[in-house]
């Protein structure tokens, strides 16, 4: 049965529940606290996952942080995840690390497409695949992309306040943004080849090495949009999201967590034990189905060679450092060069010419359609 330590992925007709984030997320910890603070923080690697919870004991150890709930395997704490999916705490992998990351502004963007068809180009041999899947880690960027599709959800939202309020919101949201998640690569015997798969939503993966690191090709999988930042500009990088990953037949699938909801729903009855087990055989064979492509494509298994989790900030490709071994070295988002797929839209925040923003997109479309005059909104529009 999909039944094991590792965290979920949607799959099949099982429905299952969404990561929370706390509310504002770190981009507001970063408006409201002194760089001092927001320093601090970082330092502790609290940034990423979900954040505020004391850890399951001490905290002397790494697993004191990791915790197996209804939503997945999360990490709540300074805590990356190491192949097995165990925990290591970020401080003994990667030094200067910050997850102060939502005022970041990247040097260069340099726009990438998805590859064409269904196939990758595979490791060479002797080189490492290191296999990144992870969720949600909570690290927003200044950084969104978007299209007419997300304008009319918002513009309908926006429309729908306004007859509450008879006033227009001042709170618009913004495009979905992209959110960073870290790898530390710390493989020096051969040369690592990265398969990064994104769980979805936008999703920049910001590559930090330790010295000797020799990186052979980059593959991003999953996601609405996905980047790499940080990462030699003479290393290729290849892409399928999720849309594409679609059209191919491919759907990463995943064993459940023994805490998840779905098993939880079973034992207190709210699922069938003949649905539950309808729902798991579809599991087992939707995860048997993506681990067969994922050995043909890059030679390794997708389940035994996952390294991340639900909600988390970091994943580690190669061994803890000893105390001889170098650690990989934070590398800034700041300044950063960046490659990524791009939506119908792209927005820096802050660096937005006037009336071209995603708030006032939507005011336009909002206003035009009534007709010049916001207090004209007919009752009932849809958009």
């Amino acid at each position: 049965m999909a039944r094991g330590s590792i965290g979920l992925v949607i799959v099949g007709g099982i429905a299952l529940a969404a990561v929370a984030v706390v509310a504002g997320g770190q981009g507001l910890l970063e408006r409201v606290l002194p760089a001092s603070a927001m320093a601090a923080i970082g330092s502790f690697g609290l940034g990423g996952g979900s954040v505020g919870s004391a850890p399951k004991g001490t905290g002397e150890f790494a697993s004191d942080y990791l915790f197996d709930t209804t939503d997945g395997v999360e990490a709540r704490g300074p805590i990356a995840a190491r192949i097995g999916n165990e925990p290591v705490f970020i401080k003994d992998v990667i030094t200067g690390h910050t997850s102060a990351v939502a005022s970041a502004i990247p040097a260069e963007i340099t726009t990438i497409r998805p590859i064409l068809g269904c196939t990758p180009t595979p490791p060479k041999p002797g080189t490492a695949v290191g296999h990144v899947a992870a969720g949600k880690s909570g690290l927003d960027l200044a950084l969104s992309t978007y299209n007419d599709t997300h304008l009319a959800a918002e513009v309908q939202r926006f429309v729908n306040v306004y007859r509450d309020t008879g006033a227009a919101n001042p709170s618009i949201g913004r495009g979905p943004a992209y959110e960073a998640y870290d790898v530390a690569v710390t493989e020096r015997r051969e040369p690592v080849y990265l398969v990064l798969e994104a769980a979805g939503g936008n999703r920049i993966w910001n590559i930090h090495q330790a010295e000797g690191v020799r990186i052979e090709r980059v593959i991003l999988l999953g996601g609405d949009q996905a980047g790499v930042a940080n990462l030699d500009p003479v290393v290729p990088v290849e892409v399928i999201l999720a849309a594409g990953l679609a059209e191919c037949g491919v759907q990463p699938a995943y064993p459940l967590n023994e805490g998840h909801l779905f098993f939880q729903s079973v034992a207190n009855g709210a699922v069938t034990t003949e649905e539950a087990q309808a729902r798991l055989g579809q599991l087992d064979a939707a995860i048997a189905t993506y681990d067969d492509w994922f050995r043909k494509t890059f030679g390794v298994g997708s389940v035994d060679t996952r390294i991340g989790w639900d909600a988390g900030a970091m994943s580690v490709i190669g061994p803890v450092p000893g105390e001889a071994d170098p650690k990989a070295v934070y590398a800034s988002l700041t300044g950063a060069k960046i490659r990524t797929t791009q939506d119908t839209f792209f927005e820096i925040r802050g660096q937005v010419a006037e009336g071209a923003d995603f708030a006032s997109r939507v005011v336009a479309i909002a206003t035009a359609f009534a007709y010049g005059d916001l207090k004209t909104l007919r009752q009932g529009v849809e958009f």
